[in-house]
């Protein structure tokens, strides 16, 4: 009977400002701040929770490849990393000292399909200034269900083909995704949850 690789799966929310994060990969553009103070907070505090329990896992860093949601494959995905952080995405920050302890951030995902993820956003951003709010939202959550199931697949795949052997897998995913039920098939999945306290991040939603 084959015995399963151990993964590490993080499930993570995101600030609303992190909808800017596509734009910034794809324009350059500084990540919009200012507008979720509140949320930006819960999220930083949350990511203060996961750092603790990963510091805590004792984990060999020059042995674990990152997979990061949002994270492009791409030929900088480092250098792209660290200009996020730098605008401020709590994440990011994390993970580049992550990298810097010498962990491997691998491009995770389709820069095609997230394209089409953040033209989808930005068109129910523009409906809903409109009056028929509840139609764009419908069409959103409907479409927005198919692409991530595409994301998923993807990002199966790419962890399948760009883990090595004696390489730990440590993957951050949004809350919405599915990744973990399809990780199942070929890895033993360890969760690190940090419980948010919920009733004050109004302001933030998974991308």
């Amino acid at each position: 009977m084959k015995e399963n690789r151990r993964l590490i799966y993080v499930p993570i929310l995101h600030a609303q400002e992190d909808a800017g994060r596509t734009d910034s990969i794809l324009s350059n553009k500084k990540i919009r701040r200012g507008q979720v103070a509140k949320g930006v907070s819960a999220v930083e505090e949350m990511w203060k929770g996961i750092a603790a329990k990963i510091g805590e896992l004792n984990i060999s860093w020059e042995h674990t490849r990152i997979y990061h949601d949002g994270m492009p494959v791409c030929s900088n995905e480092v250098v792209l990393a660290r200009r996020l952080a730098e605008s401020g995405s709590p994440d990011l920050s994390f993970i580049c000292k992550l990298i810097e302890s010498g962990a491997i951030l691998e491009g995770t995902e389709d820069m095609d399909l997230l394209i089409q993820e953040y033209d989808l956003l930005n068109k129910l951003l523009m409906n809903n200034v409109g009056a028929d709010q509840a139609a764009s939202n419908a069409e959103y959550q409907s479409r927005s269900r198919g692409l991530l199931a595409l994301r998923d697949q993807f990002i199966l795949n790419r962890i399948g083909s760009t883990l090595q052997p004696g390489e730990l897998p440590l993957v951050f995913m949004g809350v919405m995704h599915r990744l973990d039920k399809m990780l199942e098939n070929d890895f033993a999945v360890s969760y690190v949850i940090y419980r948010l306290p919920f009733r004050s991040i109004g302001t933030i939603y998974n991308a």
